[in-house]
């Protein structure tokens, strides 16, 4: 069976080679372009990717379903440009595209977070649909909310060795850009559903995040790491209600400001 990798890209200069190089086996790669003003496609010429330019948008998922079908091969294994997958990963996905006895793949993420793999708090095993049949996958749009696939489903097991290694956030200064954009449209569809700002509702937020995180989770087997990304994940709770009662003050909608 034949395999395509699908991969979005905006400006990803920086770290697409890494993952076009683990990938280099593909009989198809496919790149869906965002609008990048750097040298992503040049990159993904390199490795003879079939590259397609798309408008910009404000988050990947509401492109998968679309960048999904330009793909032309049997199988599509779908990674981010901050993402690999080892020999190891590549051999067992090629044995169960050659088995037929699944339509889709559910494989863990190995999170690297301020050069650390973060193994508690929830960040592992981040099982993500990543490895399909195509034509069976669907995605719905909505930002953080993983694809759903018809047919026979499976799990591959939490080994670091079968794992997409995801190079999520180099440094702090990344994350807290990507959580500012990120609370802006989660705010927005909040607004969008009627939800409005309550204190109770904020609060509840954070500390089921804070039990989430570090109870449930463990994050503290991280060290500090594990308590840092708890705090700040803490903090991207506050964010999305804070902007929550920014949008209601303006339009007229708080029952209070204070």
């Amino acid at each position: 069976m034949k395999i395509s990798v699908v991969i979005n890209t905006l400006n990803d200069e920086q770290r697409l080679e890494r993952c076009l190089v683990s990938v280099s086996w593909a009989d198809e790669i496919v790149v869906v372009d965002l609008g990048s003003t750097d040298k992503t496609k040049e990159i993904a010429e390199k490795f003879k990717a079939k590259i397609y330019d798309h408008k910009k948008v404000d988050y990947v998922e509401l492109v998968r379903n679309e960048s999904i079908k330009k793909a032309t091969d049997d199988w599509v294994l779908l990674l981010d440009p901050d993402e690999e997958i080892s020999v190891s990963l590549k051999e067992e996905l090629s044995k169960i595209a050659n088995k037929k006895e699944y339509d889709a793949v559910i494989i863990a993420r190995k999170n690297i977070i301020f050069g650390k793999w973060i193994s508690h708090g929830t960040w592992w095993p981040d099982y993500k649909l990543r490895f399909f049949k195509k034509g069976i996958a669907q995605w719905s749009g909505k930002i953080h909310v993983d694809g759903r696939a018809k047919g026979r489903v499976c799990y591959l097991p939490a080994n670091s060795d079968l794992a997409i290694i995801h190079h999520a956030y180099p440094d702090l200064t990344s994350f807290l850009e990507r959580m500012n954009r990120y609370t802006d449209i989660e705010a927005e569809e909040k607004f969008n559903k009627d939800v409005r700002f309550s204190f109770w509702g904020m609060s509840w937020s954070i500390l089921r995040e804070f039990a989430k995180r570090f109870i449930k989770g463990m994050a503290f087997f991280d060290g500090l790491h594990g308590i840092v990304l708890t705090i700040l994940m803490m903090y991207y709770q506050f964010l999305v209600w804070g902007k929550l009662w920014e949008k209601g003050n303006r339009a007229g909608g708080n029952k209070f400001s204070h």
